[in-house]
């Protein structure tokens, strides 16, 4: 199986006939406003109303934080806010609704899609808007944000006509049963599958992580979005397989295998959910996997008792990375065929909460921080709200939103962006044999007429974000690279470099061959305005 990898090396810019150093540039100092949506239940589950923030404690980090900004929302209208104009109103929410046709049935598809067509037949609640995305291996928006349901039904229409693929990934690899191996060969035959079954799990990783990165991608599309975010991921979140690799009891006690629990496959898009203040719900209508992925073919029934099955294990770990990665956002797992049952409990259970703001003492730092709320003197209250997220510095969030422009394959170039290719070198890899690398050098050039440059002194300053991605015909990508590149130039050539010049951005590619989409944005920070280019590689 080839695998589609795909380096960026030595990213670094340079400018033609105008900038002769890379300038040091200024930012400004960003005050970071974090947000907490807190979902209180008393001791019967029912929703507590009229509560204020001095009635909330909240801690990042086991360090109490300053509640600076409280609202608070009653079924879908505004009841508490700190501007009095907003108490009445319906409070802005967006349902990004994400149908994940990669890895659902085709049946699985269409009765999810009826019983949503269903719901939104009655219209949608004040204030709501919904955005319909999907992926089979290409992302899709069928809708923008929208409180139309004529839009929507529409958009669901095309949905329909979209083929589900989830029958089509499953992973079809030869497993071996040790069981029905002599005792004194147990051990040899243990490391055999083992070896034979590692590509089982690198194919199934690969599988959920382009599901993670399309979703990923969807979620950062919406996130500036000003308006209470959830996300429903309807997904059975692991591919269906035709057969696992199974374990004796004994290999538990002799050498635990490492690679048969997958749990939490989801978690990094769950913190990106989380940093973005989306409340993740999970809708799997796939029901059980369980029987149609025994590998052994016995003819003796399935026990789920049995711990040395790596069918039973994957089936819970399935089900366990929907309920993890809701849960770290405050959100909850379904598991129902009836997604417009489903999608009216979100909104019962989202349209009642407390939105609590602190500004913790950290903007951008790259790590990861938990978040502890309790209602003073309460203790039998439950709350609901999300526990985690990843404090990533702008850039790398503007990147992401930015990579769901490329997958959409969104061709917009108002920036008059130049993409030059060298001829690409090739070698062999070593260990690998007869795989072939091949190494590109390329240029991005930027005109600087189409750039937003201000005056600082005695020069002339901008910002630009370069974000690259290759996508091979499999749908891998390579990791995304993005980089800040400050822009500077002396007051007596500004004329001149708008009139003729260019700003250069060379980077190197090494990659696999085959056929692969070069995809390369640029943003203007300044201007907020972004122009893509794509190259279609064959190697």
């Amino acid at each position: 199986m080839r695998r589609a990898w795909v380096f960026l090396l030595g990213l670094f810019p340079w400018v033609a006939g105008a900038q002769e150093s890379l300038p040091k540039f200024i930012s400004e100092v960003t005050v970071n406003n974090v947000t907490v949506d807190v979902v209180v239940k008393d001791a019967q589950g029912l929703p507590v109303n009229g509560l204020q923030a001095k009635d909330f404690r909240l801690w990042e980090d086991d360090q109490e934080q300053t509640i600076t900004n409280f609202l608070a929302v009653e079924g879908g209208q505004v009841s508490q806010a700190k501007d009095p104009s907003l108490v009445g109103q319906p409070m802005p929410r967006l349902v990004v609704l994400f149908f994940d046709l990669y890895l659902m049935t085709e049946t699985d598809k269409r009765t999810v899609v009826n019983t949503v067509q269903d719901m939104l037949e009655g219209g949608l609640p004040p204030g709501q808007e919904v955005a319909i995305v999907s992926f089979d291996g290409t992302l899709r928006v069928h809708t923008e944000p929208t409180a139309s349901s004529e839009r929507l039904l529409r958009a669901l229409k095309e949905v329909l006509r979209l083929s589900a693929t989830g029958l089509q990934r499953q992973i079809r690899l030869s497993a071996f049963d040790v069981r029905d191996v002599p005792a004194r060969e147990t051990w040899s035959t243990y490391q055999y599958r083992r070896a034979q079954n590692q590509e089982y799990w690198f194919e199934m990783r690969q599988m959920v992580s382009r599901l993670e990165r399309a979703f990923s991608a969807a979620l950062q599309r919406y996130a500036k979005v000003p308006a209470r975010k959830i996300a429903v991921l309807v997904s059975p979140g692991f591919p269906r397989a035709e057969n696992v690799p199974i374990y004796r009891d004994y290999d538990f006690w002799q050498d635990t295998p490492p690679e048969y629990r997958h749990a939490g496959l989801l978690g990094k898009t769950a913190l990106q959910a989380a940093e973005a203040e989306y409340t993740l719900y999970t809708l799997d209508p796939s029901g059980t996997q369980l029987t149609t992925a025994d590998a052994s073919q016995r003819s003796s029934p399935l026990e789920s008792g049995d711990v040395g099955n790596a069918a039973f294990w994957r089936e819970a770990d399935r089900k366990d990375t929907l309920i993890q990665a809701a849960r770290l956002t405050g959100g909850e797992a379904i598991f129902s065929t009836d997604a417009g049952a489903a999608l009216a409990d979100v909104e019962r259970i989202t349209a009642t909460y407390y939105s609590l703001a602190f500004q913790p003492p950290h903007a951008g730092d790259g790590k990861r921080h938990t978040i502890r709320v309790e209602v003073v003197g309460h203790p039998e209250y439950q709350l609901t709200y999300r526990r985690e997220y990843v404090d990533r510095p702008i850039a790398e969030r503007d990147a992401d939103r930015i990579r769901a422009g490329l997958l959409l394959g969104e061709q917009s170039n108002d920036l008059g962006l130049v993409l030059v290719l060298d001829k690409p070198t090739s070698k062999l890899r070593v260990g690998a044999r007869g795989m072939r690398v091949y190494r590109m050098g390329a240029e991005l050039r930027i005109p600087y007429a189409k750039l937003t440059l201000l005056p600082r002194g005695n020069t002339h300053w901008g910002q630009v974000q370069v974000v690259i991605l290759v996508v091979d015909a499999a749908g891998n990508q390579s990791e995304l690279a993005h980089q800040l590149v400050p822009l500077e130039l002396p007051n007596n050539q500004v004329e001149d470099a708008r009139r003729r010049g260019y700003f250069a951005y060379r980077f190197t590619l090494e990659l696999e061959g085959g056929e692969q989409s070069l995809r390369v944005a640029v943003e203007d920070t300044l201007a907020k305005a972004t122009s893509t280019v794509m190259a279609a590689l064959k190697l």
